[in-house]
C-alpha cells in the first residue's frame, strides 16, 4: 500500500510536466491503454487466461471503470491542467473521510473515536501541507472539476469488494483498466485532433512512468491490499499522498518544501497511524482475505450480492 502511494504521489508531478506537451484527455487515454495492455500481459502470465465477465459482474466492472478511470482521471488530469499539483492533492486528500463517512452511515463499519480522531488529524495535516504553499485556486470551476477525483475514487473503492471475491486481483485490475481505457479513448482522440500532442523523448519517458508504474505496477500492488484489508483500512494511506507529492515536486522540479509542510507531513503520519481501523482477529487456519469476508463482520460481505 505504501509503495503504491509513493508511485501515485510522484505521478502527480509527472503528469503535470507531461501536460505541457499534450491535452489531459489525450495523455490519460494513451497512458491507460499502455497500462491496460501491461496488466493484461501480467494477468495472463501470472494468473492464467482472462475470464470474460458476464451478467451483473459486467455491469459492476463497467461502473468501476467509469468511476475509477474515466471520471477519476478526467477530473485529475483536467484539474492539473488548470491549477497547481498541491491544490489537486488537497481535494484528493478528502477521500478517506468520504469512504469512512459512507461506510459508517450505511452501518457497514463502526469506527471508534480514535479512528475518527486520526482521520480528522490527517485532514488537518493535509490542510497545513497544502495551505503552506503559495498556490491558489483560480476559480470555483476548478474546484468542481477537482472534486470528481476523490468522488470517483471513493465510489470505485466501494465497488471493488463486490468483485474481488470472484476475481483474482491482477485479472480484475486488467479488466477494469482496459474498459476504462476504452471509455477514455474517444475523448482523447477528439482532443488530439484539436490539440496535437508534441511528442518528445522526455514526454515518452513521462508516459512510460505514468502507464507502466502508476497504472500497471501501482494497481497490482494496491488491489491485494483492498482484497485483504477492505476499503476502510486501505484508503487512510491516501492521506500521505499530498505530502509525498510536495516532496516529489521539491526533488524533481525544485519546488521548495517549507517547514510548515514538513510539520503537516508529520501530523498526517500520526493521523494515518491513529486513523487505521484495527484489523479483524485472524482465525487459525484462515487467510486474511477470508477473515475480511466473515458474515456480518465486514463491508465486503455486507454489499456482496
Amino acid at each position: 500500500m505504501l509503495a503504491a502511494t509513493i508511485i501515485w504521489s510522484v505521478n502527480v508531478v509527472v503528469v503535470k510536466l507531461a501536460l505541457t506537451n499534450s491535452g489531459p484527455f489525450t495523455y490519460s487515454a494513451v497512458r491507460y491503454v499502455l497500462g491496460g495492455l501491461a496488466l493484461c500481459g501480467l494477468a495472463r502470465w501470472l494468473e492464467g487466461p482472462l475470464v470474460r465477465p458476464r451478467g451483473t459482474d459486467a455491469w459492476l466492472i463497467a461502473a468501476a471503470a467509469l468511476t475509477g478511470v474515466l471520471i477519476n482521471q478526467a477530473s485529475f488530469a483536467g484539474a492539473l491542467a488548470l491549477t497547481n499539483p498541491d491544490n489537486v492533492a488537497m481535494i484528493s486528500g478528502t477521500t478517506p473521510l468520504l469512504v469512512a463517512g459512507w461506510l459508517a452511515w450505511r452501518g457497514w463499519e463502526h469506527f471508534r473515536a480514535r479512528v475518527w480522531a486520526g482521520l480528522g488529524l490527517g485532514l488537518a495535516g493535509l490542510a497545513l501541507v497544502v495551505g503552506a504553499g503559495a498556490g491558489g485556486w483560480t476559480s470555483w470551476l476548478v474546484v468542481v472539476v477537482a472534486l470528481g477525483n476523490p468522488l470517483g475514487w471513493a465510489v470505485y473503492l466501494l465497488l471493488l469488494p463486490r468483485l474481488l471475491g470472484r476475481y483474482r486481483p491482477l485479472t480484475l485490475a486488467a479488466l477494469v483498466t482496459v474498459v476504462g481505457a476504452v471509455m477514455l479513448v474517444p475523448f482523447g482522440a477528439v482532443e488530439a485532433v484539436a490539440r496535437h500532442p508534441h511528442v518528445t523523448w522526455s514526454w515518452l519517458g513521462l508516459l512510460a512512468y505514468s502507464g507502466l508504474a502508476a497504472v500497471a505496477l501501482a494497481t497490482w500492488l494496491y488491489l491485494p491490499g483492498v482484497r485483504s484489508l477492505g476499503p476502510a483500512r486501505t484508503i487512510v494511506y491516501s492521506y500521505l499522498q499530498p505530502f509525498l507529492t510536495v516532496v516529489a515536486a521539491g526533488v524533481l522540479i525544485g519546488e521548495p518544501v517549507l517547514p510548515l509542510q514538513l510539520l503537516g507531513g508529520a501530523i498526517m503520519l500520526v493521523g494515518v497511524v491513529w486513523g487505521r481501523p484495527r484489523p479483524r482477529p485472524l482465525v487459525v487456519g484462515q487467510e486474511p482475505s477470508a477473515v475480511a469476508r466473515l458474515p456480518g463482520r465486514s463491508f465486503g460481505d455486507a454489499v456482496r450480492p
